[in-house]
């Protein structure tokens, strides 16, 4: 009976132990599937996701600048190639043919190898390039310089300046009459080409700058009471010149510009007998004769 009991005990342990292993098993199974499922969907979903965060895209052929072409220029076709670009879908807003360019001007400054854009042109002509760019309440006067009065040539287009009043006659003064005016053109190029200017100190050209309308008649003023030249400022000077302040020879060496005082200290004055006298050192002299001895004086 002994030995019976030791059998069954063994068979059932045996029994535990196999069932142990079939249900660790079975756990295994099923963390295998859940796990072939997951990574399953998620192979598939990424594909999707990435092709929706991504726009469509597709080859147009667009039109693009050969070289710069400044606002106000009429656009031809030989100032373009035509290139294939991937652009987004659906687009509407780019030129792709010659046919749009067909009597239209540049609205904007245009960059070499962008594509152009329908805001970028216009069919509106404008009536120059210097008047385009004219702000309200602005006037454009031109100046003549040579390179001295131009800094060298290097007062071009965009630059900002300062007007400078040097008079042919009198004493030697000089006199901003103008500060921080846009030059709009030298030598009658818009462009802000280096080359632009004279090459030598005598050579005489033109400087176009924008100014205020008062200040225009005073640049027409200066021009003909003397020389005027230029000051090249800053790109980003933002500090004001002293405006209509002289400059004269005597002050720069601290020469005092005052006359001297011949006239006699007058200590007041009196009405004697309807007539205007002068107190002078304590004698009376009269108004209308400021040489004369004083009254009371002994005659000579």
């Amino acid at each position: 009976m002994i030995g019976g009991s030791g059998g069954e005990a063994k068979i059932a342990k045996d029994t535990s132990a196999i069932l142990n292993i079939v249900i660790i098993s079975l756990l295994a199974i099923c963390v295998g599937v859940v796990a072939f499922y997951l990574l399953s969907a998620k192979q598939v979903e990424t594909p999707q996701q990435v092709v929706q965060q991504q726009p469509a895209t597709e080859l147009v052929d667009v039109l693009v600048p050969i070289n710069e072409i400044e606002a106000g220029v009429q656009l031809t076709a030989a100032m373009f190639r035509k290139e294939t670009r991937a652009l987004v879908t659906g687009s509407t807003n780019i030129v792709t043919s010659f046919d749009q360019l067909k009597s239209t001007y540049a609205a904007s400054f245009m960059a070499p190898g962008q594509p152009l854009l329908m805001d970028y042109i216009t069919a509106k002509p404008p009536l120059n390039q210097i008047q385009a760019n004219i702000k309200d309440g602005f006037r454009a006067v031109t100046m003549a310089v040579d390179a001295t009065t131009n800094v060298e040539g290097w007062a071009r287009a965009g630059a900002n300046v300062d007007v400078m009043l040097s008079p042919t006659q009198g004493r030697p003064t000089v006199t901003i009459v103008v500060q921080n005016a846009k030059v709009l053109s030298a030598s009658r190029s818009t462009s802000g080409d280096p080359g632009a200017g004279p090459s030598q100190p005598n050579e005489k050209t033109t400087v176009t700058i924008m100014v205020r309308g008062e200040e225009a008649a005073k640049i027409q003023l200066a021009s003909e009471s003397g020389i005027l030249s230029l000051a090249l400022r800053g790109d980003e000077e933002s500090v004001a010149s002293p405006e209509n302040s002289a400059i004269t020879i005597d002050s720069i060496l601290g020469i005092s510009t005052r006359p001297p005082s011949n006239e006699i200290p007058i200590d007041g004055r009196v009405k004697v007998g309807g007539k205007e006298f002068k107190l002078i050192g304590g004698k009376l002299v009269p108004e209308n004769h400021t040489n004369s001895a004083p009254l009371g004086t002994p005659a000579r």
